[in-house]
């Protein structure tokens, strides 16, 4: 079991290039946890922005899916692309029942948020709320396995500038749950999963492997996560 835990790691490395043959990564993946897996991960492609635009849905990525730890590219054009890709993200937040999503989620390498259907594109924290008013909430994703659960420590409210889909500058403030929400997707476009808030290393029983996949690099991901700069 040595040998697959050591594949399993190299594997799911941030430092692995994200075209590492899926076959051989699912592969790897499952014979490490075939005696008790009741998760099944993805590998999505790597799409650009133009590629995305000529597919006709968008699939969600299950962790490890090394897309989940990209960080997004910034999107360069507010074109045709930009709009479809929108609307396939929509489609897909929909289709799966999501509150919001980041299109990393579904393999785009591309700076989008969105939050119900409102698209935030290129998003930056530009204010918070004070560290004393953090707030905790227990949170799951659809990314991870169902019995994943993490405690997370949340800015009451963040001040977010952007632009739309269509290239128009706004900037929002969000509180409370909305607050959120968009600091968990703006996780996910950094590359930033809820485990990676958490102190120690999570465990689940529907995929066995995953404090073995973590613990290596859980403490520079934490440190990550809880950057509130």
């Amino acid at each position: 079991m040595r040998r697959w835990a050591a594949s399993v790691l190299l594997l799911a490395s941030p430092t692995r290039p994200l075209d590492v043959g899926r076959r051989d990564f699912l592969t790897t993946i499952s014979v490490a946890t075939q005696t008790r897996q009741t998760w099944t991960p993805t590998a999505l492609p790597h799409l650009s922005l133009d590629q995305a635009a000529t597919l006709d849905r968008l699939d969600f990525a299950r962790y490890p899916d090394p897309i989940l730890r990209l960080e997004a590219k910034p999107v360069r054009r507010c074109d045709a692309a930009l709009a479809k890709t929108v609307a396939l993200l929509r489609a897909a937040a929909r289709r799966h029942g999501a509150q919001g999503l980041a299109a990393t989620q579904c393999g785009v390498d591309a700076a989008i948020v969105l939050l119900g259907d409102e698209a935030f594109v290129n998003p930056t924290i530009v204010a918070r709320s004070a560290e004393a008013r953090l707030r905790c909430w227990t949170e799951r994703c659809l990314a991870l396995p169902p019995d994943v659960r993490v405690e997370t420590l949340r800015d009451e409210a963040v001040t977010v500038a952007a632009t739309t889909a269509a290239g128009v500058p706004f900037t929002t403030t969000l509180t409370g749950a909305a607050a959120r929400q968009f600091s968990h997707e703006y996780d996910h476009a950094r590359g930033v999963l809820i485990i990676d808030h958490a102190y120690d290393t999570v465990a689940s029983t529907a995929f066995p492997a995953m404090a073995r996949l973590e613990e290596p690099l859980h403490a520079a991901r934490r440190r990550k996560a809880w950057d509130r700069a």
